[in-house]
């Protein structure tokens, strides 16, 4: 039971690619982590030999990074 609770709340605390293609990445984290959004980012914009740089920061309200991938 326990390990299902600690499960249930770090789900919650999870740095996630939500959308990606060629030209645009957004990463939800819901800890507002802007270091690890960055690197998922990096990742996927590196899939298409570009990288990202960030357009849109996350706040409490929206936990979105958008980064656009750039040459």
């Amino acid at each position: 039971m326990e390990y299902i609770r600690l499960s249930l709340i770090l789900l919650g605390c999870e740095t996630t690619v939500i959308s990606a293609n060629p030209r645009q990445v957004i990463v939800k984290s819901s800890e507002l982590d802007a270091k690890e959004s960055k690197r998922l980012a990096e990742a996927e914009c590196g899939k298409h030999q570009r990288y990202a740089r960030m357009s849109l920061k996350a706040t409490n309200i929206d936990p979105n990074y958008t980064f656009d991938c750039v040459d």
